[in-house]
């Protein structure tokens, strides 16, 4: 995934139709294609020549032509009518790492008092988001009450969207704990959504920030893109300090351990956010997190298969996948299971092609899609699957 992801990029028309029809796009004609650009539909223009009604909505290449060398009309063009299908954001798993040592109480209240809120501005955008938390439980970690949560304290955890993992952590290791307890969460964390973790503490890490980028990055292939968080100290008072009007105080206590360097590192490696603890205001800070969890956020490589216009059917072994990426057209070829991309490009049914409920493509592609600046996806419906090679 590409940082900065310019959103309004993929427009998806799903194209239904039957070969060999009389009705439709005229034969011999080129391609159409509906992109949806900057929340606005325009539609390719047919060129062509041949019998047939010409109807204007027709879109989609015919895939039945012969190739090559090939002469004469097989009578297998497709004739497809168009339907407009509405892309979905990717989902969202965000891992949060609370310090729960003795001198992180008041920051423990903070945390739980932003949790909903926090939640529910990402609710309100529309994203699909799973949270975990990884705190002592209550009354020395934070307990989350509904919506998120259960509110049944210290037993919070309301899954599939919420999951308390109750671990201590200590002053310096929630990027150790982040790793050791990952058979607890993995579950909830799904393949392809878009991974955060924010971390608030009042001390540095004593692990450095190659050592926990490499050894999280090798937990799951998965987990290679994510956005870092922080809400740490910037400053690192001490007494003395203070007492003559130092910032990051607690009138003569220091709030802060340590400057949270190695946090602070994560933070700028992934592009991520960083709110200073000695504000003692995480409100704006949760709000800039969801903020950047929402600018983030990718449209998803998966598409609903939708009711077919009256008249027509829909048939799992007659679908075929175009995209226009950058103004270069090219063909994604079927394959029967994301474990079947192998690496490479494609597309398959989810569940499977006996239940189809969604078409989504291989990550590979997924990847390439997400990474233009322009891009289109013409789902074809009415022509014999073309299989990947």
């Amino acid at each position: 995934m590409t940082r900065g992801f310019r959103r309004a990029l993929i427009g998806s028309s799903l194209l239904l139709g039957a070969c060999g029809g009389e009705e439709g796009r005229p034969v011999n004609s080129t391609t159409g294609i509906f992109t949806a650009t900057n929340g606005e539909t325009t539609a390719g223009e047919g060129e062509g020549e041949g019998e047939g009604d010409g109807d204007d909505s027709s879109t989609g290449p015919l895939l039945d032509m012969p190739q090559g060398d090939g002469d004469g009309d097989t009578g297998e063009e497709c004739a497809a009518v168009s339907e407009m299908a509405q892309n979905q954001f990717a989902p969202v798993d965000i891992i949060f790492v609370i310090d729960t040592s003795g001198s992180m109480s008041d920051e423990k209240n903070f945390v739980q008092s932003n949790m909903n809120l926090f939640s529910q501005q990402i609710f309100l955008a529309n994203i699909d988001h799973h949270v975990v938390m990884i705190a002592e439980s209550s009354p020395d970690g934070p307990c989350v009450g509904v919506p998120l949560g259960s509110g049944s304290c210290p037993a919070d955890t309301k899954l599939p969207e919420y999951l308390h993992v109750v671990e201590t952590v200590g002053s310096s290791d929630a990027l150790a704990k982040i790793i050791s307890t990952e058979q607890l969460w993995s579950a909830s964390i799904r393949p392809n959504s878009i991974k955060h973790i924010v971390v608030v503490s009042d001390d540095d890490s004593s692990m450095d920030a190659a050592t926990f980028d490499a050894g999280f990055k090798a937990l799951n292939p998965d987990y290679a893109n994510y956005f870092f968080h922080a809400i740490v100290a910037f400053d690192d008072p001490n007494p003395f300090d203070c007492g003559l009007g130092a910032s990051c105080c607690a009138g003569l206590l220091p709030l802060s351990a340590d400057v949270g360097d190695v946090y602070l590192q994560l933070v700028s490696q992934t592009a991520g956010v960083a709110g200073d603890l000695c504000d003692q205001e995480f409100g704006p800070v949760f709000d800039q997190i969801a903020q950047s969890v929402q600018q983030n956020v990718p449209l998803a490589c998966e598409w609903e298969i939708p009711e077919p216009p009256e008249g027509d059917s829909f048939d799992s072994s007659k679908v075929n996948v175009e995209l226009v990426l950058d103004g270069q057209q090219e063909s994604v070829y079927y394959v029967e299971s994301e474990a079947a991309c192998n690496g490479g490009d494609g597309w398959f049914y989810l569940p499977d092609a006996v239940n189809p409920e969604t078409i989504r493509i291989c990550p590979a592609t997924c990847t390439r899609t997400q990474a233009a600046v322009e891009a289109s996806v013409d789902i074809l419906f009415g022509c014999d699957t073309v299989p990947v090679e």
